[in-house]
């Protein structure tokens, strides 16, 4: 599960909770409510484990699949052959970025329908007990 997979790295990185939070510039006790849980980050959060601990895959975070670290980047004198790979990777971590803001997006929206639909919901149930309807 993610909570457990994010207790995995951060033992792996020989840091608490709290450590790893500020390291991570995330809210305090996000990680902590994630780990005791057993919940997931919001996309935004995942972003910024993404360009803080550049070592975590990721996709095993999230997925569980593939390994939990990255595979490190071969050491080269020359720059590497396969530009095409290298870009489309690079515009795949691009896709999944915009994608976890996209859905960061839609669940604010689909709270604030739910918060209007209450009010709407609040104000019929006052206009029926006006009109002497009990519900």
């Amino acid at each position: 599960s993610f909570g457990k997979r994010i207790k995995q790295y951060i033992d792996y990185k020989g840091l608490n909770i709290r450590s790893f939070e500020l390291k991570s510039t995330l809210k305090n006790g996000a990680i902590h409510r994630v780990v005791k849980n057993d919940t997931s980050l919001n996309g935004e959060s995942i972003t910024a484990l993404g360009e803080t601990w550049e070592d975590l895959n990721l996709n095993w975070l999230m997925t569980g699949t593939g390994e939990m670290l990255m595979d490190p980047p071969p050491i080269v004198a020359d720059p590497p052959h396969d530009y095409k790979k290298v870009r489309k990777l690079t515009e795949e971590l691009k896709w999944h970025k915009d994608s976890l803001i996209r859905a960061d997006e839609h669940i604010a929206l689909q709270k604030e329908m739910i918060e209007a639909l209450k009010l709407i919901i609040e104000h019929q149930k006052t206009a029926a007990k006006k009109a002497g309807i009990d519900l």
